[in-house]
């Protein structure tokens, strides 16, 4: 194949069911799922590029990925929450409440999802809950 970049291509990361075992990979994992499965949208040219949530794998801001960032176009799908992530509380963020909702209006991915994927929101529960900080 021509014309395909051969390096400095960012790799995501492989699946682990066993992440909690693995600590250091945990974010790489977290970031790697939320980047697949929503930084088609969440990046700065897509979809929901207004949000100012970047879910994309290469963002590294933490304020851009979200920590300690209040909603700007959530509406109900924030779920009467402050940010879309707190760190150490999976419970009391907006990315986590999205994921594990079943209601069209405010369940994320919107597109291509009936079901919640449990093993995912388990990760990204533990990774939010791994971050530290506060929000003030």
């Amino acid at each position: 194949m021509t014309g395909l970049p051969t390096s400095n291509v960012a790799k995501a990361a492989s699946w682990s069911p066993s992440f909690h075992k693995e600590p250091n990979k945990l974010t790489q994992i977290a970031r790697s799922y939320l980047d697949i499965n929503c930084g088609h949208c969440h990046n700065p040219q897509g979809a929901a590029d207004t949000s100012g949530l970047l879910l994309d794998y290469l963002t590294e801001d933490p304020r851009a990925m979200g920590v300690c960032k209040p909603p700007i176009a959530a509406g109900r799908g924030s779920g009467g929450l402050l940010y879309s992530i707190v760190p150490g509380e999976p419970d009391e963020s907006i990315l986590t409440f999205r994921m594990e909702t079943t209601d069209p209006g405010a369940m994320m991915p919107e597109i291509g999802r009936a079901l919640v994927h449990h093993e995912g929101v388990e990760l990204v529960r533990a990774w939010v809950a791994s971050l530290n900080g506060e929000c003030r």
